[in-house]
């Protein structure tokens, strides 16, 4: 589990990113408040994401360099028992008394002895700003060109970013009888024919891809995908290949938790066959019937 580290009147706290812990989740680690006293109020939502254990939320607190210059206006979680999948809310204000920048962390206990914490600001620091301003790209994809029917493939690929949380999902479009750029315009477009779960990196390292001073990871991920059988239509493949489209949506835990969409994520550089678009976004590869495709 990675911790960010912050000092408040010089001490070091350590709010683990995403705050969660276990199965205990909050929708946010880091609010960025506007700066005056009429910034809006922030909803965090605090969950028990396990599935038979039940979490005893304690008193929950404002710590750090200026506890008094937030407040928590609504505490729906304090001394709480959550059952499983059960969640709570709390509404925090940020009250300046005066100007500058000001930091605190609410402070969640619960369980035994365990802690999670949400980082309180009106300053957003660098790390978090690279975040919303530079999206993630795939990098080094491996997918066969020809993909046979009812045969399974290991697909490898890296994403470039800088959350650590990414999860990203593999679709693939059966593009038959569709005009070059429209198949797989949309993630629930009645052409999908395969989904795959949300696969979590295997790897994670060091990118030598910076903004400014900061520097990004390469998250490496493998994920084992079966051709049907069939097509989406129950239609077998044509004998000469089938035009598909594959597609990588990314997803965050914290834009996941704070129902946002997925991103489709962007290949740069050129593969060995052209994309089906000019984003770069749709990847163009053909599924071959289980036999192989023929020459016609």
């Amino acid at each position: 589990m990675k911790t960010i580290h912050y000092i408040l009147a010089g001490i070091v706290m350590s709010a683990t990113l995403f705050a969660q812990n276990g199965s205990f989740i909050a929708s946010k680690s880091y609010v960025v408040f506007k700066d005056n006293s009429d910034a809006p109020k922030v909803i965090l939502n605090f969950e028990n994401n396990s599935s038979s254990a039940n979490i005893n939320v304690h008193t929950l607190s404002l710590i750090g360099a200026h506890p008094d210059e937030f407040n928590i206006t609504t505490d729906g979680c304090s001394d709480t028992t959550l059952y499983p999948n059960q969640n709570c809310n709390v509404e925090v204000a940020f009250t300046p008394k005066n100007d500058g920048n000001k930091n605190a962390l609410l402070k969640v206990p619960y369980g035994d002895s365990n802690t999670i914490y949400v980082f309180l600001t009106n300053t957003e620091d660098k790390r978090h700003n690279v975040i919303k301003r530079l999206a993630p790209i795939l990098s080094d994809v491996n997918i066969s060109e020809d993909l046979n029917a009812s045969t399974s493939y290991d697909l490898t690929w890296s994403l470039i970013g800088y959350h650590h949380d990414y999860k990203v999902i593999v679709t693939m479009f059966d593009c038959t009888g569709m005009g070059t750029g429209n198949c797989g315009s949309s993630y629930s477009g009645s052409e999908k024919f395969l989904e795959t779960d949300p696969v979590v990196p295997s790897s994670i390292e060091s990118s030598d891809w910076k903004y400014y001073d900061q520097n990004a990871s390469r998250f490496n991920y493998t994920c084992s995908v079966t051709i049907p059988d069939k097509r989406g239509n129950n239609e077998s493949w044509n004998s000469s290949g089938t035009d598909i489209v594959v597609r990588f949506y990314v997803l965050s835990d914290a834009d996941g938790k704070n129902h946002k969409s997925s991103l489709s994520l962007i290949v740069p550089g050129n593969l060995a066959k052209r994309y089906y678009d000019t984003s770069g976004r749709k990847i163009e590869k053909t599924v071959c019937p289980d036999t192989g495709c023929s020459d016609e």
